[in-house]
């Protein structure tokens, strides 16, 4: 069992971003029906801090409009190697030829691409004006939304 959390608003702008249908953040693909409910989840937990933070993005439509728009932003990010669950053969045919530490820049680059997405949605969020600085699993718990993520370990591997 994890402890209970504290989530301050930086927290919350990674739940606004992990939340997203396109983002695969904490999800096991390996794992049959974890995924699915980690989102169900992560958006639980999203809404709840919506709610416990005092803050509706309907509320601002102009800056509803942004998060909208960077959640997608975000969600888009790829690199060349993100759709391959195992790439042993491939990874060992590229060695020696500039191809990996190419992937690599791409990587760092993508790295750097989704701190300054989650920097765009916490200033947003920002600018919603929360009421409350932190959060925490009793505060979420207080309005009905249970915070603790499924374990993995209750799933079984898909092969």
């Amino acid at each position: 069992m994890l402890p209970p959390m504290d989530y301050t608003r930086r927290d919350f702008a990674q739940a606004v971003l992990d939340a997203h249908p396109g983002s695969k953040r904490g999800l096991d693909m390996f794992r049959d029906g974890f995924s699915e409910d980690m989102k169900k989840h992560q958006v639980r937990v999203r809404d709840g801090l919506f709610k416990a933070f005092g803050v509706d993005p309907k509320d601002h439509a102009a800056l509803n409009m942004m998060l909208q728009a960077t959640l997608e932003s975000n969600a888009a990010i790829r690199g060349p190697m993100s759709t391959f669950g195992e790439a042993g053969l491939l990874i060992r045919k590229l060695e020696g030829t500039g191809v990996l530490d190419k992937v690599d820049e791409i990587g760092a680059l993508n790295k750097m691409s989704r701190k300054a997405h989650l920097d765009v949605i916490d200033e947003l969020i920002e600018l919603m004006g929360p009421t409350v600085d932190v959060v925490t699993s009793a505060d979420l718990k207080a309005i009905g939304v249970d915070d603790t993520p499924p374990d993995s370990q209750d799933y079984e591997m898909d092969y």
